[in-house]
């Protein structure tokens, strides 16, 4: 049965809280702004900034247990400009073959502080924190405690990740926010509006520091992206494949983007992946007064593609809100669709979208709305079954306010209602 909880209309949200920076205390050899990103079937790449441009090594020295380091990898770096804003060394170093589920510890560039990752699971189950439109507010620091406060696997992110907005000095704020978590599990993200960051109107090098700090595995993905604003990976073995999407990206038939998605899911054996699951940050559907409409032109050239594949969910960012649709097919009830959720929702400074349109065309579709903060996780339990639970940032605690359990679409054995999702109301 399917589950979920109604709308919490006597919940009372706390008021706006305000911007965290948080300072750099390394020194300037010294790793900073660590995370960590899947590569491959069994690699990571380790990501970190040094304020010594010149001296500091992209170095990896990784072992299974504390300060013993069995191996070691190289990789490079880079930096970027931005007006009078000159960046530290950002260094890409990938290290492996690794065990799955197994605890590595590593040192960056051969001096400062130890670290220590979990690789994700070779099988199912395997469980997904999701956020979007984090930002580094007081109440991002809320979330992220949430988020460590319970085990998980992999973070998603489907964009806005620092709301720098131009102000570079907050991306370095922003790494070292989210290094607690991103360096000890795999963080995969795609970029939002607020990762454009055009220097007087040039679009040519729009997220430089995006694409600079955040290397996705855009390269290593099977079908070939010529971007890291969209990609692909597969997790838990090949049980669950995840697609990320490029809102900010060309994506009409005809472009790269449009064209290495269909190679790309075309790409997917269902019989050995049940579980299809895509993320972009401008939603397709959304029943809120804030950016409507703003994903339509995408959902008209991609929808059909997803739909086809029988992607089982659609995450998305951009609504400073919580949103559950059922499963949908071009503006209408289909069981054969992804279900469609919005969870832009994670601490941003813009504060939250409180206002739902009642008479919305897509009104009927929504299942579940709610202006808070918070994060999901999508457990994927086995071929068949996942559960959805969205946990509402109720001050101190995360309180799971939205339960859902899915049927995946590659099942056979399904019959097109029973595929939809099941639910109790509690």
């Amino acid at each position: 049965m399917f589950r979920y909880a109604t709308h919490a209309d006597e919940y009372v949200r706390p008021p706006p809280r305000p911007l965290v920076l948080t300072a750099n205390k390394t020194p300037p050899g010294h790793p900073q702004q660590v995370h960590i990103s899947t590569v491959g079937a069994n690699k990571m790449r380790v990501s970190w900034v040094t304020d010594d441009r010149s001296r500091a090594v992209s170095v990896v020295e990784y072992g299974t247990s504390p300060g013993k380091y069995t191996a070691s990898a190289k990789g490079s770096h880079t930096t970027y400009s931005y007006g009078s804003y000159q960046s530290g060394a950002i260094h890409h170093v990938t290290i492996g073959p690794l065990k799955a589920s197994e605890t590595y510890y590593y040192r960056c560039g051969k001096a400062g502080d130890e670290f220590s990752l979990r690789t994700p699971p070779a099988n199912l189950p395997i469980e997904f924190a999701v956020v979007g439109d984090l930002g580094q507010t007081d109440w991002t620091k809320s979330t992220l405690s949430h988020i460590s406060g319970a085990d998980y696997d992999m973070l998603l992110l489907p964009g806005d990740l620092s709301y720098a907005d131009r102000v570079q000095p907050l991306w370095d704020s922003f790494g070292r926010l989210v290094q607690p978590l991103a360096s000890a599990r795999p963080w995969m993200v795609t970029e939002g509006n607020h990762e454009m960051e055009p220097r007087q109107h040039d679009y040519d090098d729009a997220f430089a520091a995006y694409n600079n700090r955040w290397r996705m595995p855009y390269e290593e993905s099977g079908s070939q992206s010529q971007s890291n604003l969209y990609y692909s990976f597969n997790a838990a073995g090949g049980a669950a494949h995840v697609v990320m999407l490029g809102s900010y990206a060309r994506f009409e038939e005809g472009s790269e983007q449009h064209a290495w998605l269909k190679r790309d899911l075309a790409g997917v054996d269902r019989r050995r992946t049940p579980w299809l699951v895509a993320l972009l940050h401008a939603p397709w559907y959304n029943t809120n007064e804030a950016h409507q409409e703003e994903g339509e032109s995408m959902r008209a050239a991609m929808e059909r593609l997803l739909y086809e594949a029988r992607v089982d969910v659609v995450f998305a960012g951009h609504v400073h809100a919580y949103e559950r649709f059922t499963r949908i097919y071009n503006n209408k009830a289909d069981s054969r669709g992804p279900m469609y959720i919005t969870i832009g929702d994670g601490g941003n400074r813009e504060d939250l979208a409180t206002k739902f349109i009642k008479d919305h065309k897509s009104a009927h579709l929504s299942v579940f709305q709610e202006a808070s903060f918070g994060h999901g996780r999508l457990r994927i339990v086995n071929d068949t079954s996942a559960v959805w639970r969205w946990h509402r940032n109720d001050n101190q605690y995360a309180t799971v306010a939205d339960e859902v359990w899915l049927e995946s679409l590659a099942s056979s054995k399904l019959a097109p209602q029973a595929a939809a999702c099941r639910s109790l109301r509690p």
